[in-house]
């Protein structure tokens, strides 16, 4: 099946959050010590919607050394607070706040060595790595953000403008012509994707980057979907995790939209419409250099990605029922926006009331008074859904329900989400399988919406509806 991704407008993004209490406090940790009135008065906010999140720094990142420079005993007390809360959850079966713990834990200490293992990574020398990243490095080997992986030795001669070609050198200028066609691509390894391209091996290098961070955001919110608690609970005892994919996701990454829209034209008729796409049939990403590129369709595409190939999964998923889940799931992904704090460094936000398709949601819902029902919708599969002619309307509902069901009601409904995710990607799913897992009638369901998408802060004037 191929995933399709409707174009959408864009929406004023949330200004970046200010400190660090408040970062704490909306990253459900624990509550700090406020040192001003004016903090003391940030901790009492909430975010109406939406999750602040973390990633680890690792070998692929570069402010490892500045987080162990600002390494207090309070962070290391807390530090340690978060990993007790990271076993506790999955002890009680939540491993996707297990792992949000440990990232956690990480955050505030960088050499936590037992989050660090229940995450995946090793030490190496001076580093943190995943399994795969660590046999590069064994192999005398370096990241490099240029170039990918190569030999240490070389490091000199490829700032210098030079290139390896088996054991000659040759000029960057003649090593991009034989990198010209896809079929003869570079490629930049990481320890969960393999990008391809034929552009430009730094800008790919920057995509396997980010798609690296996704992939971290992705499991603090769906790390049950593929991991099972006692599976996890024994990296909480000591076991050691690989870290990596023995066969990563692969992604193309094609030289401009033209060439894109020629090399799968046969596959999917319909490409001159898509910013990027995912074939589950080639278990391949694909997506375009140039100003047409939209990072929040990268991450909608990626998400499909990494459900679809992260377990067992039956072919045709949601064919014949249940699309809307699978869309408005990849829908929340495109919210994701990185900020940086002066003095936390970097985090990531995701379904925020005016990032994404929300607002457009919002939109419809309240002035346009326009909702297909529960019902309705999950009776729909995927070539019923986007053929409808109200298809962009309806990405923009899927995302606001989608919303609900990850973050609305303190998260009630997130188990039964993931549940339903399984059972839909395994061919178990039916149409009703959503009122089953939560409890409640769909009628009910689209109630609790309504009020949930009422209670959301209108977004700036300056944003539109889709």
């Amino acid at each position: 099946m191929t995933f399709l991704c409707s174009s959408r407008c864009r929406f004023v993004q949330l200004q970046p959050l200010r400190c660090l209490a408040l970062l704490l406090m909306w990253s459900s940790c624990f509550v700090v010590a406020a040192s001003s009135a004016e903090q003391v008065a940030e901790l009492s906010l909430e975010m109406p919607a939406g999750e602040l999140l973390f990633v680890v720094n690792d070998i692929y990142s570069d402010s490892l050394q500045q987080q162990r420079n600002t390494l207090t005993s309070q962070r290391q007390q807390r530090a340690e607070f978060c990993f007790r809360q990271a076993r506790e959850a999955c002890e009680a079966g939540d491993v996707a706040a297990a792992l949000r713990g440990a990232t956690r834990a990480v955050f505030f200490n960088p050499d936590h060595e037992a989050a660090r293992r229940v995450l995946g990574y090793r030490r190496v020398g001076d580093h943190w790595a995943g399994a795969y990243a660590a046999r590069r490095i064994e192999t005398g080997e370096v990241w490099h953000p240029q170039f990918g992986w190569i030999a240490a030795e070389d490091v000199s001669r490829y700032e210098a403008g030079e290139r390896r070609s088996g054991n000659r050198w040759i000029s960057a200028e003649e090593d991009a012509r034989r990198h010209a066609t896809i079929d003869n691509a570079w490629q930049i390894r990481t320890d969960h994707f393999r990008v391809v391209t034929n552009h430009d091996r730094e800008d790919a290098s920057r995509l396997a980057i980010r798609l690296e961070v996704l992939y971290q955001l992705w499991r603090q919110l769906f790390g049950g979907f593929y991991l099972e608690p006692s599976q996890l609970l024994k990296r909480f005892e000591g076991n050691e995790s690989s870290g990596y994919r023995s066969k990563p996701f692969h992604v193309v990454y094609h030289q401009s939209r033209e060439e894109y829209n020629m090399a799968l034209r046969r596959l999917q008729p319909r490409i001159d419409i898509t910013l990027g796409i995912y074939f589950d049939t080639t278990r391949t990403s694909h997506f375009f250099a140039g100003p047409d590129q939209d990072p929040g369709t990268i991450y909608h595409e990626a998400v499909h990605q990494l459900f679809q190939e992260s377990g067992r999964s039956a072919r045709d998923v949601a064919k014949h029922r249940n699309a809307w889940i699978l869309e408005g799931v990849a829908c929340y992904f495109e919210s994701l926006q990185a900020h940086q704090d002066p003095s936390t460094g970097p985090f990531y936000t995701l379904g925020t009331p005016e990032a994404g398709r929300l607002p457009a949601a919002r939109h419809r819902r309240l002035v346009d008074d326009y909702y297909v029902p529960l019902a309705e919708l999950s009776a729909l599969g995927m070539t019923d859904l986007q053929q409808r002619d109200d298809l962009p309307r309806l990405y923009s509902q899927s995302a606001g329900l989608a919303t609900f069901l990850i973050d609305g009601r303190q998260g009630q409904y997130r188990p039964a989400l993931v549940k339903l995710l399984q059972l839909i990607y395994t061919g178990h799913d039916r149409p009703t399988s959503l009122q089953e897992l939560t409890g409640q009638d769909f009628a009910d369901l689209d109630r609790q919406y309504q009020e949930f998408i009422a209670k959301l802060p209108s977004p700036s004037a300056e944003g539109q509806a889709e």
